[in-house]
């Protein structure tokens, strides 16, 4: 949703939006739960025969097995999160709500301040970070659909600097 006042450019997230690749992210977890379990069988089996290789097939099973909920945990928090974007002609204002842990919070910098901003355009994280002398926010795109476009349009035309890492175009320090 966009609201375009006067002074203010406010982006909402858009919840039907997913990130690209996720679907196929959480089918391979559960293939990858599958033949976890599956491993702890054999983990069982080779126990009885061979002490030794029965805890390091199940230990590297469970390590597996915890590398998916991790990873599982983080797609289940992206989704679940929703972003507000404010532009005015003073500040950037991004505020980010996080339902699965109930968290709220806000981040805020100053568009006079902001030295340059970095674009990484790539589909499944577009994002845009801005650096000032004093704070770097990074303000995720792709949850805002086709107006991403919308806030690196904002920053051009208040005179900030659009840095596109995929060009050559060097990073200042």
């Amino acid at each position: 949703m966009v609201t375009a006042l006067k002074t203010c450019l406010r982006l909402e997230s858009d919840p039907r939006i997913k990130r690209v690749g996720s679907s196929v992210l959480w089918v391979a977890i559960i293939v990858g739960y599958f033949f976890m379990a599956m491993w702890l069988i054999v983990a069982c089996w080779a126990f009885f025969h061979n002490a030794y290789w029965g805890i390091v097939i199940g230990g590297s099973a469970i390590a597996f097995a915890t590398f998916l909920t991790v990873m599982a945990r983080s797609l289940w928090r992206d989704a679940r999160r929703h972003y507000v974007l404010e532009l005015t002609d003073t500040d950037a204002v991004l505020n980010i709500v996080d339902y699965s842990s109930k968290r709220r919070s806000t981040q805020m910098v100053l568009l006079d301040d902001i030295r340059y901003a970095e674009y990484y355009p790539y589909r499944d994280s577009a994002a845009v970070i801005l650096h000032t002398s004093y704070a770097q926010m990074e303000v995720p795109l792709w949850p805002l659909g086709r107006h991403a476009q919308d806030v690196l349009d904002y920053l051009e035309g208040r005179g900030v600097r659009v840095i596109n890492v995929q060009s050559d175009e060097p990073i200042p320090d």
